[in-house]
């Protein structure tokens, strides 16, 4: 396989501590690469000198998690299978150490093996203590991945994403949230792992059916994560992600910049498939201009309403919140 030629490097620094990030990001809405930031992590040093799994066993709780396992055929590709009725891989249970000192020896071979989002406070308790990045007031859900030689196809996440090399190479190939039709995205409800994933292998793309990609690739950078580095995704950028050795382990924190009481804009989505998706195409523009008008574009939907009448236009707080939900379900529940 071969990487495309010509794609641009992300933003990179090489003067930021791992403390000094959250400030560098902060309403910043592209990615940064800050290079050596975590390296000072015992666990980074840990993975160097090949002792990675003798340093994670002080805090492994011995619980259950998730393995996908796929063929050699799939070259390293997590994706569905051929006929689309279900996927390439498959879901095995296992634990922590085992998974990692069977990749650590290479007993997999050819076999793809990737494990994703594991908690590490459930799992790795205690870990953080000396192996961690600060994000501010946030309370970011911390997670470790870790497999062989895999690729995840370009997605998407709501919430901000630091991602932290431990182990092995990372590259991560990024696109803004604008590409998302240059990028073929499949099923919202049938997908691989809870998000949906681009269409398009990105080592052989077909340009015949997927024509727009080109302008994807046009637009996308790259960061090539070594150990120890860090990497910001902000919200709702598109993202490849792929383990380039034959041991790769990531830490990476998620947060969202909203109250949880403020609702999931993926429900938001969902419910407007149901009551817009099927109206004719000249009644789903119009309502794709309202959306552009009342969501994309709110701070102009106000400005000449008197502050006292915004309504469900101003400032959402939890109480308003809790007054939408309600008008929402009685509303949904008369269509039933």
């Amino acid at each position: 396989m071969k990487y495309p030629e010509n794609i641009p490097a992300v933003e990179t620094r090489t003067d930021v501590s791992a403390d000094e990030i959250a400030e560098c990001i902060a309403g910043r809405a592209e990615p940064m690469l800050f290079k050596g930031a975590a390296a000072h992590w015992p666990m980074v040093s840990a993975a160097k000198a090949g002792k990675l799994s003798d340093y994670l066993a002080t805090f492994d709780q011995k619980r259950p998690l998730m393995v996908f396992r796929a063929d050699a055929e799939a070259d390293g590709r997590i994706f569905y299978n051929e006929r689309m009725d279900g996927f390439n891989f498959e879901r095995t249970a296992g634990q922590l150490l085992p998974t990692m000192r069977a990749l650590e020896s290479r007993q997999f071979g050819e076999e793809c093996c990737y494990v994703g989002s594991t908690p590490v406070d459930h799992h790795l308790p205690g870990l953080r203590d000396a192996n961690d990045i600060p994000v501010g007031e946030e309370t970011p859900l911390v997670s470790l991945w870790f497999g062989n030689r895999t690729r995840v196809a370009a997605h998407f996440d709501l919430p901000e994403n630091l991602a932290c090399v431990v182990a092995g190479r990372r590259r991560f190939t990024l696109f803004a949230p604008e590409q998302v039709s240059n990028l073929y995205p499949g099923p919202l409800d049938f997908n691989p792992a809870g998000q949906t994933i681009s269409m398009v292998d990105f080592y052989a793309p077909d340009f015949a059916r997927f024509p727009r990609y080109r302008k994807a690739l046009e637009a996308a950078v790259v960061a090539e994560m070594e150990p120890g580095d860090v990497l910001y995704v902000p919200s709702m950028w598109w993202h490849q992600v792929e383990g380039l050795d034959d041991l790769n382990v990531l830490v990476n924190y998620w947060w969202r910049s909203t109250p949880t009481w403020s609702g999931l804009p993926q429900d938001a989505l969902m419910h407007a498939l149901l009551t817009v998706g099927g109206l004719p195409p000249a009644q789903r523009k119009a309502w794709g201009a309202l959306f552009q008008h009342f969501m994309v574009d709110r701070d102009q939907a106000c400005e000449h309403i008197p502050e006292g009448r915004h309504g469900v236009l101003g400032d959402l707080n939890r109480d308003t919140s809790t007054r939408l939900k309600k008008l929402l379900i009685e509303k949904l529940q008369r269509t039933l």
